[in-house]
């Protein structure tokens, strides 16, 4: 077993990370204010292929593995975790399609996606099915070479802006994971509606939002995995990605921990109290130790999620461990480091305070650590 990284995978990191400090970091705060999706990055990131690095070759892509795809995550969410959720979407919805559509589907929409001409959300919560993500009203009727689709979701990432979304959906009446399987449903159609939800507390450049589906056509050759009465496979199919992806979660919140524990290991070489510097101070001096800790302890655990997920091998369990570690380490860390910089860290003129905010939604979307703790438990005692 090997921790190191090829050459190949330390150019890829570090040319992330020059791109995320020079480029990306001064304006992160920015787009917080402003609650503006940062389109700038955007056009940057499409430029340089980010937005398609988990994708196959042959649709445009760059064909790497989610460990290559998760160290440009991690270094752009050290700056900013807006952008930094805008590569991991990304390379969610096109992965279920790219796995699981038809090669029709593939060829016609994920170069869209690579080359930044549209965006996919995943709409799947609803408003009384959250963690509970099998309790779906959302209707999909077979009506001849069609699907009718009906129903409300909220929560959806990046809603406001996407072409088209991946739309989990019931395609029959049966209860539970059966019977529901994912549609492309492009914005634009008739009976899709799209609002945007005002109040987020962090992420602000990325719009959480209510959608409403009311009748709304769309042709069977939209269909990603069939939702079957008497099989859940149209569920689980990709909720495989999802679990796997879900990891991105916790690379996220590592991210942000580094880039909070950069800031603090800055200020404390520099700011002095009481005649001391306060890197000098053994109290902090333990806390800023405990924060290295933990976050080594992430990084080991996310990275040998997405190992196994890239070897073939991928394990639900270690991912909902990695996720609920990574993400709850995140908080802590970033509040600890928040703690540094006394009433300055408070204001929003420093980032720490966005930090913090940012933070927060990694432990609820994705999974909540709850949810985590079930899927964990549910490896413990099988069929208990």
């Amino acid at each position: 077993m090997s921790f190191e990284l090829t050459s190949e995978q330390v150019q890829l990191r570090d040319a992330a990370r020059k791109l995320a400090q020079e480029k990306f970091k001064e304006k992160a705060g920015y787009w917080d204010k402003h609650e503006e999706f940062p389109e700038e990055n955007k056009e940057t990131l499409c430029k340089l292929g980010y937005l398609g690095l988990s994708m196959d070759e042959k649709y445009g892509g760059s064909g790497l593995g989610l460990v290559d795809t998760y160290l440009v995550v991690e270094e752009i969410a050290k700056v900013d975790m807006t952008t930094a959720l805008l590569v991991h979407d990304q390379n969610v919805s096109p992965r279920i399609i790219a796995n699981y559509g038809s090669e029709e589907l593939k060829r016609r929409l994920i170069p869209q996606f690579i080359a930044g001409k549209a965006e996919c959300s995943i709409a799947w919560t609803e408003p009384q099915a959250g963690s509970d993500a099998t309790a779906i009203t959302t209707s999909a009727v077979r009506d001849g070479d069609d699907y009718i689709v009906n129903g409300q979701k909220i929560f959806t990432t990046f809603g406001d802006r996407a072409a088209m979304h991946l739309v989990y959906a019931r395609f029959g009446s049966s209860k539970g994971a059966k019977g529901i399987g994912t549609i492309i449903v492009e914005r634009n159609r008739p009976g899709v509606t799209v609002h945007s939800l005002e109040g987020k507390m962090g992420a602000r450049g990325a719009n959480e939002n209510e959608m409403f589906f009311d009748n709304v056509r769309v042709p069977a050759t939209n269909v990603v995995t069939l939702g079957d009465p008497a099989s859940s496979k149209g569920f689980v199919q990709p909720l495989t990605i999802y679990n796997a992806t879900r990891v991105g979660m916790g690379v996220l919140a590592l991210g942000v921990a580094e880039g909070a524990f950069d800031l603090a290991r800055e200020y404390m070489t520099v700011r002095e109290q009481f005649g001391q510097k306060l890197c000098e101070m053994q109290g902090l001096r333990w806390m800023m130790s405990d924060m290295l800790i933990q976050i080594e302890a992430a990084r080991c655990l996310c990275y040998k999620a997405l190992a196994l997920v890239d070897a073939g091998k991928p394990d639900p369990c270690l991912s909902s461990i990695a996720k609920l570690y990574a993400t709850e380490m995140a908080i802590k860390v970033t509040l600890d480091c928040q703690q540094m910089f006394g009433g300055y860290g408070y204001f929003g003129s420093l980032p720490l305070e966005r930090m913090v905010r940012d933070v927060r939604m990694l432990t609820i979307t994705g999974g909540t650590t709850q949810t985590q703790k079930n899927v964990i438990a549910s490896y413990i005692f099988p069929n208990k």
